[in-house]
């Protein structure tokens, strides 16, 4: 396993194979076993301010060699993934972080301490006392600072290559989110809803119930997520845990996300 983190911008076309994790989702790809019709070539997230993404390389029981990427927001997601790579890791894992920024938000704290924590409590020496799995090499850029510079709010794993770098890539809002809205209404209210949706599978579609409980979750009073249709740019910021650093598009899709709530009532 590589690792190529560099202080330039980039913003790479598309390559083949390429999947898109978006906030609060999760995929595993399975090197000996690649998807049909579109063999996962390169995992991929950016956007992330006070989230962390988090890469996990190891095998499953069979010995295939299978790869985890997660962007990941609140303490829950972080333990849900966890649980995860609990139940589909053996052996030797690595594991390679970015995200947490900037570093004085609570948010960014708090995530970072998760992740942390997290690691001490499976290293290496674990797999002595018998553990299924353990980590082994932990490679970690947390907390560095603004993250629209350096491209910190990037991160992903060239599975060719075998490398996690914090590459960037040029993609438009459809790339980010084809649900149309929908995506964004699950970050924010998918751990108020019942029963609580707690880390989604990127590519999986939601259900129409989980479709109704979002949109109508964003629709009460206290949300009034079309009312934000009316609000300005900087009123809109305030939805984020880290306004004064957030993604240029942060904006446009948490407008595509109102939409999605008033064309869906």
């Amino acid at each position: 396993m590589k690792f190529n983190f560099h202080n330039k911008q980039s913003n790479l076309p598309i390559p083949d194979g390429f999947y898109y994790v978006d906030q609060d989702n999760y995929y595993i790809a399975n090197l000996n076993e690649p998807a049909v019709g579109n063999p996962e070539k390169y995992l991929y997230s950016d956007s992330a301010t006070s989230c962390i993404i988090v890469v996990v390389e190891g095998k499953n029981t069979k010995g295939d060699p299978i790869v985890a990427l997660a962007h990941l927001s609140r303490t829950e997601r972080f333990e849900t993934f966890f649980e995860i790579v609990e139940n589909n890791f053996v052996g030797p894992v690595d594991v390679f972080a970015q995200g947490g920024n900037p570093a004085n938000a609570e948010a960014s704290q708090t995530n970072s301490e998760t992740v942390l924590t997290w690691i001490q409590a499976n290293r290496t020496s674990r797999a002595s006392s018998g553990a299924s799995w353990s980590i082994t090499n932990v490679t970690l850029a947390l907390g560095l600072g603004n993250p629209q510079e350096d491209n910190r709010g990037s991160y992903g794993i060239n599975l060719m290559l075998m490398t996690v770098s914090n590459d960037s890539f040029k993609l438009t809002m459809k790339d980010r989110d084809p649900t149309g809205g929908l995506q964004i209404l699950y970050c924010v209210f998918g751990l108020k809803v019942a029963p609580v949706i707690h880390l989604h599978h990127r590519g999986t579609a939601f259900t129409a119930n989980e479709i109704n409980s979002l949109v109508a979750m964003a629709n009460l009073p206290k949300n009034d997520w079309v009312g934000l249709l009316k609000k300005t740019q900087a009123e809109v910021l305030k939805i984020s845990s880290t306004p004064n650093c957030e993604v240029p598009w942060f904006y446009e899709e948490i407008r595509q996300a109102a939409l999605y709530v008033k064309e869906h009532l």
